[in-house]
């Protein structure tokens, strides 16, 4: 190992590898996962060995020696490493950056927390199973000695979390481990005393609410088998686990499960590839399946298993429009919906309202005029945030104190439309004597806040909740009757090939939160535009329905599932630089040999086109050859590092977009 060549990987924004010598006078045997501190410029790094080789491309004079390697036994285990090595190539992500993603900051500090033990014990809360629930189980437990992975396609309230609890005590009674992943924070607090309240001390969390540390050892614990359960957000599914057995993906349609910066991978899809890779089982759970997955189920690459029954026999909720063309709204709420939610607290049950867009108002304007207050370094409007008098930029961190007067004509400025905000303050006008609960990001930026929040809603002590889609995801309020939409058009209608298939999600999954423990469950939709085709097929058919229809309009369209896609970005504080970059990339793609199999769209400037002071742009591959699209991935880096095209612009790739601003 003397005159052996370590390739190691360092956190830069550079595709390429960097060579050095082991350390002179070390015992420490090279291995590939190991850490080392290397010599880097000026500074010293820590850095992951990711090869190790006989020569170099570097002269030898050049070539430096490590100053130590870290850990005696590699922190990366072999199955880590060739994700880590997938993620790279599939992304097109810079190894250094994607070791940056995969590893715990702690750790890539060089430094190594003590762990404990905390195991799994056998069961003293096992629940029975109904028989539409013991269907499915059967049905997991057959389908999991294939090496598909499972959709467990089932309504709200069905009972997938109990049928996860029971998979996973399979598997852990055989001393195998279980990653078992949520698409927000706000979930990890009722899975968390589930599964320990089931299976004893035996879980690690890691989320971003958690601290370095803790994240840490949780990570080094499952690696060393001294931990049987990791339970956290989508980061988590880079944990090296010693003997994974199975991979669960609550709510697997979730957008969270897909990072929009830096390396942006699908958790989901990396689940996939981890699942083949480790040889465990893996189940997708959803009441509201991605289209991908039900794609996937129908070409037989997924197994499927459907839950259609649920748990408590209630019946399916009333489904009423409420035509705000002949039922006015301030603040955003009208009469009819005003009456209902008065008849629910009369039977002390609660109403949830759900409006997808967070502070005050989304635009503040003079009434003289017409001046919209717009963010000066932002392409977008200022949020109004009336509780702290503020206008926020939700794309920068830039905000100002409103004021009451137009700087440009002194006239009195207003706020069109409504967010959380506002209709949490129109609720506590209407019903001044009741605990309302508003909960969005802006409410539970902490544990604290979160757990505190929650735990009104739940225990039924707030009978009223209003909020945004964090009020939608995967939880059971026992109590809850009424589920109202404030703006339907805002989803409805919203931009981008996608946007009919997120709002039919979030309706499904916010109207299957009521009704349950066999209350009658009431859902209003409050529209402008009642006769909209789209939104009669939501009120009339299942999700799976929904499905079938849509479908045939992506398929024509030629848009995924039914193709694969990049999105290319670039920005800079020139928007000539920004173009410049994004022809020479559009010219040397039509020039490619894969033009034929590729349709490219752009490049055209982003939807919303400065953010921060920098102009942005962007152009889009689309093609029904994966292969060939990921060809011209790899080729099109080349080309700009060759040329040094990106040397006045930030650019990045995102592979299997889900966010085209």
């Amino acid at each position: 190992m003397k005159n052996s060549i370590l390739n190691i990987a360092v956190d830069t924004p550079v595709s390429q590898i960097f060579d050095y010598y082991p350390p002179e006078g070390s015992d420490c045997s090279p291995k590939i996962g190991q850490r080392a501190l290397v010599p880097f410029g000026r500074r010293e790094v820590v850095g992951f060995i990711h090869g190790i080789s006989n020569d170099s491309s570097l002269p030898k004079k050049k070539i430096k020696s490590c100053k130590s390697i870290i850990d005696k036994d590699p922190l990366i285990n072999e199955g880590a490493h060739e994700l880590v090595s997938w993620c790279k190539n599939y992304y097109h992500h810079p190894l250094g950056k994607t070791y940056a993603t995969a590893v715990p900051r702690y750790l890539r500090a060089g430094k190594t927390p003590a762990i404990e033990k905390m195991l799994f014990q056998e069961s003293k809360d096992k629940k029975k199973l109904k028989a539409h629930q013991k269907k499915a189980y059967d049905g997991c437990i057959k389908l999991l000695k294939k090496s598909a992975p499972i959709l467990l396609n089932g309504v709200t309230g069905s009972g997938k979390t109990e049928i996860y609890l029971h998979l996973m005590e399979r598997v852990l009674s055989k001393k195998e481990q279980v990653l078992f992943l949520v698409p927000e924070i706000g979930l990890t607090p009722q899975l968390y005393e589930a599964i320990t309240s089931r299976f004893g001390n035996c879980v690690g969390l890691i989320h971003s609410s958690t601290t370095d540390k803790s994240r840490a050892k949780a990570w080094l614990a499952a690696k060393e088998n001294k931990l049987s359960v990791i339970l956290g957000t989508r980061s988590s599914i880079f944990v090296p686990f010693h003997s994974l057995g199975l991979i669960v993906i609550d709510e697997e349609h979730d957008e969270s499960y897909k990072q929009q910066s830096g390396l942006m991978y699908s958790a989901r899809d990396l689940a996939v590839v981890k699942a083949k890779k480790s040889g465990c089982g893996l189940v997708l759970g959803s009441a509201t399946p991605s289209y991908e997955s039900l794609l996937n189920a129908e070409k037989g690459k997924y197994s499927e298993v459907r839950l259609t029954k649920k748990v408590f026999s209630a019946k399916p909720p009333e489904k009423k429009l409420i035509n705000l063309n002949a039922n006015s709204s301030k603040k955003g709420l009208s009469a009819p919906l005003f009456r209902s939610i008065s008849k629910a607290l009369k039977k002390g049950e609660q109403s949830l309202l759900f409006i997808n867009r967070r502070g005050y108002s989304p635009v503040t304007m003079c009434e003289e005029c017409g001046k919209i207050e717009e963010c000066p370094r932002c392409e977008s409007n200022l949020v109004s945030y009336k509780g702290t008098g503020k206008l926020k930029c939700h794309h920068c961190s830039y905000q100002k104190t409103a004021g009451t007067e137009c700087l440009v004509c002194e006239g009195k400025k207003i706020t069109v439309g409504h967010g959380t905000e506002k209709i949490e303050e129109e609720l506590k006008e209407k019903f001044p004597n009741e605990m309302i609960i508003r909960i969005d990001r802006d409410t539970t930026s902490s544990n604290k806040k979160r757990i505190e929040a929650f735990g009104y809603a739940k225990s039924g002590d707030a009978k009223i909740l209003v909020g945004t889609q964090m009020l939608t995801k995967g939880h059971d309020f026992p109590n809850l009757s009424l589920v109202a939409f404030v703006n339907v058009d805002q989803g409805l209608f919203g931009s981008g090939y996608r946007s009919s298939e997120r709002f039919a999600q979030q309706y499904y999954q916010a109207s299957g939160r009521c009704g349950r423990r066999n209350k009658k469950g009431l859902v209003l939709l409050q529209t402008h535009n009642a006769e909209n085709e789209a939104l009669q097929a939501l009120l009339n058919d299942s999700y799976m329905a929904f499905y079938e229809k849509n479908k045939e309009d992506r398929r024509r369209l030629e848009w995924p599932p039914y193709t694969y896609s990049f999105l290319l970005r670039a920005e800079s504080p020139s928007e000539k630089n920004v173009f410049h970059f994004l022809d020479n990339i559009a010219e040397f793609i039509k020039n490619s040999e894969y033009i034929s199999s590729i349709k490219l769209l752009g490049p055209i400037q982003s939807p919303i086109g400065i953010i921060r002071g920098k102009k942005r742009g962007q152009l889009m591959l689309i093609s029904k050859n994966r292969k060939k699209l990921h060809m011209i991935g790899g080729r099109l880096i080349s080309f700009i590092d060759a040329k040094k095209l990106g040397t006045k612009v930030k650019w990045s790739i995102d592979v299997d977009p889900t966010d085209h601003s």
